[in-house]
């Protein structure tokens, strides 16, 4: 019964892992920044008029969806130690930490930054600063065409 939990539990934290690599591919950050370009931006054009305001239904109703489709992420295991109610509890205190407008713009800081880190701009210019440096060298084989 030990062994069996174990294996459980391994199976489970190696899901978590997939799940984190599927998620930070370079693929996947490509897809979800054309996924918001585009709900931003739908066509390329700023709409000309701002969408309608939203009635207090439809938010309910978009905080319940959001709320199932967040206890669909989490593993059994994880749901069968903590139990439903205080998963479902943790992620209505996520949804609703996210209706504030200063925590949303510091996870908006944040997240750019962890965007920029990955993608490593700095080096990226840096590499090019080098490059083109060397390339204006008079004695550099590039230059003269010769291949190292």
């Amino acid at each position: 019964m030990m062994l069996l939990r174990r294996f459980r539990l391994w199976e489970e934290v190696r899901w978590l892992e997939v799940q984190v690599a599927n998620l930070t591919c370079p693929q996947r950050w490509v897809q979800n920044l054309r996924l918001l370009q585009e709900s931003i931006w739908p066509g390329g054009i700023l709409p000309k008029c701002p969408r309608p305001v939203r009635t207090q239904e439809q938010k309910v109703a978009a905080e319940k969806q959001a709320l199932q489709s967040l206890m669909g992420i989490l593993p059994d295991i994880v749901v069968e130690i903590l139990g439903v109610n205080r998963c479902r509890l943790s992620w209505s205190l996520v949804l609703e930490s996210l209706q504030q407008p200063l925590i949303n713009r510091h996870l908006i800081y944040c997240l750019w930054d962890i965007i920029l880190e990955f993608l490593d701009l700095s080096a990226s210019v840096e590499e090019s600063t080098v490059t083109t440096s060397a390339s204006d060298t008079p004695g550099n084989p590039k230059r003269m065409g010769v291949s190292p």
